[in-house]
């Protein structure tokens, strides 16, 4: 197996940046640094490696369009698996080795395999993220049927790619992940797991809050932007699971009362949100730069 890594940067910071790459390196052939950020970073941390490969894209291009650059130059060195992590996405020095070996099993077992994902744990509390309505489904003791995966720590052959296309990069940020793992499941009856003994420390947006009787993400003004015009793109897509689409309509409820009251500022949030409406039900896709 010849496996690549791809990570996405915007803006990091480059010291706990550098902690990332030193805790994958030796676990991969490559890894390929698409950088999105719109500010100049220090290079000098990215380049301490010698299997590190630098892209520095034009602007914030989304992060589904800067996977797919690396997708794409992976392809052309005739790498045959990718891995996927963010910027801040520490692995133990066993992840990679745990999740190919499950990934392996798998294809023994001639399950049709898109991707296999770590389990991951919110870094805040140290607590396991579930799916909120789909849990999954134990197929053994350590690997989990589910429906979609997140992309860092996500395996994936590029193989697959071929056969189910790229990311979609109109979605430019959020959903896109869950939106290639539907539509792999649509076009191949592609199936998706976790493995849980592949443990990844992970936040979702800025950190979370209580909101009466549940957690909720919070997440920039720009990303909420993304949430909810995202949403009304996908709701229209035919492969994306009901649950889905009616789990995310009562969370964006909540958020929409939830965001402009109690999280600062307010009236920028409120924004987002029209505007991120107005654009999903009219289907208007012209992704902007975030400063």
């Amino acid at each position: 197996m010849k496996l690549g890594c791809i990570i996405v940067l915007f803006n990091p910071d480059t010291i706990l940046l550098n902690q990332v790459i030193n805790s994958v390196k030796d676990q991969i052939d490559t890894i390929f640094i698409a950088d999105n950020s719109t500010l100049r970073i220090d290079q000098s941390v990215i380049n301490s490696s010698g299997n590190v490969i630098y892209h520095k894209m034009p602007g914030n291009i989304g992060i589904a369009a800067a996977q797919n650059k690396g997708i794409q130059y992976f392809e052309g060195l005739h790498f045959s698996h990718i891995i996927f992590l963010d910027q801040d996405s520490i692995v133990d020095k066993n992840l990679v080795s745990q999740i190919v070996a499950d990934m392996e099993y798998l294809q023994s077992n001639l399950i049709n395999i898109g991707a296999i994902g770590p389990r991951t744990v919110n870094r805040q509390d140290n607590k396991v993220y579930h799916g909120s309505v789909k849990k999954g489904k134990p197929l053994t003791d350590s690997i989990t049927e589910v429906t979609e995966l997140i992309s860092t720590g996500t395996l994936v052959s590029l193989r697959t790619y071929k056969e189910v296309g790229l990311l979609d990069e109109s979605l430019f940020i959020d959903g896109v992940d869950h939106e290639w793992c539907w539509r792999a499941a649509k076009k191949q009856k592609l199936r998706f797991f976790v493995s849980e003994k592949a443990i990844l420390s992970h936040q979702l947006g800025e950190g979370d809050r209580f909101f009466i009787i549940r957690k909720i993400a919070i997440s920039t003004p720009f990303r909420t932007y993304y949430q909810f015009r995202n949403y009304f793109i996908l709701l229209r897509r035919n492969y994306v699971p009901i649950y889905w689409k009616l789990a995310n309509g009562f969370k964006y409820m909540i958020k929409l009362l939830y965001y402009p009251i109690f999280i600062q500022p307010g009236y920028t949030y409120l924004k987002s949100i029209l505007k991120g409406i107005n654009d999903g039900i009219f289907n208007i896709n012209k992704n902007e730069k975030q400063d």
